[in-house]
């Protein structure tokens, strides 16, 4: 395994914020305690993380905020951006939602479509889509306990097997150029499989979020379908992408 490939994998051990030994790490990624602590060296010299005794954890900026944070932040924003996501569903759609709170705030807005089909990897999601009786499957996986998001293997194993007509999806962080960033390295990366498994890709964002860069790059807002954001966004968001299309932008 190369020293970036390691430093990586470091990363995902201490997404969930919490501090991990050098034994672990270097039991996890069969490699020497010393390696470990080279590379844990190399990532605090680039402020990804924080040594303390006998382990690390990530720096501040790269932490999980926990949702119940999280779901009192711009909330009159994210309300808006939900009642405009769900404007984009249609009777009978199939659609991916990650455990994002400004996601979660489309909910209340999706109990009147028919035969409407939700896979989602929040637990909270899961639990309101029930109680509005809307047809729903939750990922599995493992559960992040500070944010009700199911990560891992499992969850990655049941998106692969479905084909959605939307993905709905947040990030932490949209910098100026239009990287979408996150600092759960496991979220991202469920994300990501959800994007290769969507037919349309849409990026639902606070305007204080715009600016920000975190440590995983989940992709560019460029290569979306649609972005959905409560201000005005750069004017390089509009710009096409890879595949050609330049994403529609929605609630400016």
């Amino acid at each position: 395994m190369f020293g970036e490939e390691r430093h990586d994998q470091i990363v995902k051990l201490l997404s969930d914020g919490r501090m991990v030994s050098v034994g672990d790490i270097a039991k996890r990624l069969y490699v020497s305690e010393a390696t470990v602590r080279r590379d844990l060296n190399a990532l605090e010299k680039e402020g990804i993380v924080r040594r303390v005794y006998g382990g690390a954890v990530l720096v501040g900026i790269n932490r999980d905020v926990p949702l119940l944070l999280r779901e009192s932040e711009e909330l009159e924003a994210k309300q808006k951006i939900g009642r405009i996501a769900a404007g984009l569903v249609k009777d009978n759609d199939v659609i991916f939602m990650d455990a994002s709170s400004t996601v979660y705030n489309m909910i209340p807005y999706l109990k009147d479509f028919k035969n409407l089909i939700v896979i989602t990897s929040g637990v909270k999601a899961a639990m309101a889509l029930g109680e509005r009786h809307i047809k729903t499957y939750l990922t599995g996986g493992r559960m992040i306990d500070n944010s009700f998001s199911m990560i891992g293997s499992h969850a990655e194993d049941l998106v692969r097997t479905l084909n959605a007509d939307k993905l709905f999806f947040s990030c932490r962080g949209v910098t100026e150029d239009g990287r979408m960033t996150d600092s759960s390295v496991a979220e991202a990366q469920l994300r990501q499989l959800m994007m290769r498994h969507a037919k349309r890709r849409i990026l639902l964002t606070t305007g204080n979020k715009i600016g920000r860069g975190y440590f995983y790059v989940l992709g560019k807002v460029q290569d979306m379908d649609d972005m959905i954001c409560d201000t005005q966004v750069p004017q390089c968001f509009k710009t096409p992408g890879e595949n050609g299309r330049a994403p529609v932008i929605h609630g400016e």
